[in-house]
């Protein structure tokens, strides 16, 4: 996906009228079923990892075409800005009794969120309890920080109340709390950065995850370089729906994007 589009202020500020959906692709069934009825229909095809569309409310229609990144449909991030804009006005929110924050959005797995940060290049929070009101307390604490124009978009989010998916975690403990994860280059394990109690304040939840986000350092990544290096040692992420193979035929030229405001 095109971050010229996505890391763009005015696209930010604009797709908070939206309710915004990071795709599992291959790695729910279910959803990939969906998908795969979204963006390739009756033309048959194999779902491709990435792709891009705007529905209606219900999730029935789509207000624009999907396609495979917002690059393809819109000439620039403040076209896409100024498109986000008119379509929210065309949907007004449903006015609710108070202003709540979001809820906190979580990868299906601390295997997958691990995963997911390293491809993003930030650091992973895992929240680790010994039951799912436990884990609750803490999401809810989460919630209400980070959101925040510090903290949103700076982490990738899991929970879990089984010890055993921490094993992929160096320094990680088997006690509650929120675990602050480095991921490695390829993202099949990580390393524990910042272990926060569970009893932790919000106020200090939040300043403490700013510090982290401030101080975290992403890991350059050269895409050809970096395929090359993993296939030679052996690295191998295994999905939940099989990737299909596509071979592009020698000679044959890539296919030209069609954009449009």
């Amino acid at each position: 996906m095109d971050r010229r589009f996505l890391s763009d202020e005015h696209v930010i500020r604009a797709a908070r009228d939206f309710v915004c959906i990071r795709t599992a692709t291959y790695e729910d069934k279910t959803e990939a079923k969906y998908l795969k009825a979204l963006f390739v229909g009756r033309a048959g095809g194999d779902l491709r990892n990435f792709g891009f569309c705007i529905l209606s409310p219900d999730g029935k229609r789509q207000l624009r075409r999907s396609n495979r990144g917002p690059n393809y449909v819109y000439a620039d991030s403040q076209a896409m800005a100024a498109d986000l804009r008119r379509i929210a006005r065309q949907y007004a929110a449903t006015a609710g009794d108070e202003e709540v924050n979001p809820t906190v959005p979580r990868m299906k797995s601390v295997r997958l969120g691990i995963n997911v940060a390293s491809c993003d290049g930030l650091p992973s929070i895992v929240v680790f309890g010994t039951g799912p009101r436990e884990v609750d307390r803490m999401n809810g604490k989460l919630r209400g920080v980070i959101w925040d124009t510090a903290l949103a978009g700076k982490f990738i989010y899991s929970a879990t109340t089984k010890s055993s998916d921490l094993k992929i975690i160096a320094g990680a403990i088997k006690r509650s709390g929120i675990l602050v994860i480095e991921p490695d280059a390829y993202g099949l394990t990580g390393r524990l950065i910042k272990r926060i109690d569970a009893g932790v304040s919000q106020e200090d939840l939040k300043s403490e995850l700013i510090a982290v986000a401030d101080s975290f350092t992403r890991r350059s990544k050269t895409h050809g370089l970096h395929v090359r290096n993993g296939r030679r040692s052996g690295q191998l992420w295994k999905t939940e729906v099989p990737v299909p193979q596509r071979v592009r035929a020698r000679g044959r030229p890539a296919p030209r994007r069609r954009r449009r405001e």
